[in-house]
């Protein structure tokens, strides 16, 4: 089973994003990427792997309500643009660029923690977080993708991360299928 973790985007945080996809599928270049629904649209906090025993997603699930019994509060994460990702240079996604706060660090090493005692390690990686957009097919050339200023700096754009889900991926021929299996809400403070 393929499975991740991630804070799936609010319904106003879509909008935005869907919106700003839609003017830049017009450009030339933009024609070309290969764009992911809306309803796809999530920050992964922590991709599990690929081919994951059913029992162990289970689980994990199952110890979703209880993670975060000290408290964790929700809060927002600003998008700050759209960017070519990993590099400028040798991009494979187009995607939405989140700013790494400490607190967003600290609950993707709260997560890891929670998932540790089923046999799961940390990521070796760095936390980039991001919301994907789109994939860059591999013949168009970086260089041809010019993002305009109303993409590339986003203003009073933000993400509310108030809940984390469990996500079932399955791979398609062209945008995968995420099934829901579990959440945990943050707490929130009304």
């Amino acid at each position: 089973m393929r499975a991740f973790l991630a804070v799936p985007v609010d319904t106003e945080t879509t909008n935005t994003l869907s919106h700003i996809a839609e003017q830049l599928q017009q450009t030339e270049w933009g024609k070309r990427i290969i764009w992911f629904p809306p309803q796809n649209y999530h920050l992964t906090l922590h991709f599990i792997g690929g081919k994951v025993d059913p029992v162990k997603i289970q689980k994990i699930a199952d110890s979703m309500p209880n993670w975060f019994a000290e408290g964790m509060s929700h809060f927002e994460a600003d998008v700050l643009g759209i960017r070519l990702f990993p590099t400028p240079q040798k991009p494979h996604t187009l995607v939405a660029a989140l700013d790494a706060t400490l607190l967003m660090q600290s609950l993707v090493r709260e997560i890891e923690e929670q998932i540790k005692p089923f046999g799961f390690t940390p990521s070796k990686k760095a936390f980039r977080p991001h919301i994907s957009l789109g994939r860059i097919p591999g013949d168009l050339e970086p260089e041809s993708i010019h993002l305009p200023e109303f993409a590339a700096h986003l203003q009073d754009v933000w993400l509310e991360v108030d809940r984390i889900t469990l996500y079932e991926s399955e791979l398609t021929d062209n945008s995968p299928i995420y099934t829901s299996l579990a959440h945990c809400q943050l707490e929130t403070y009304d």
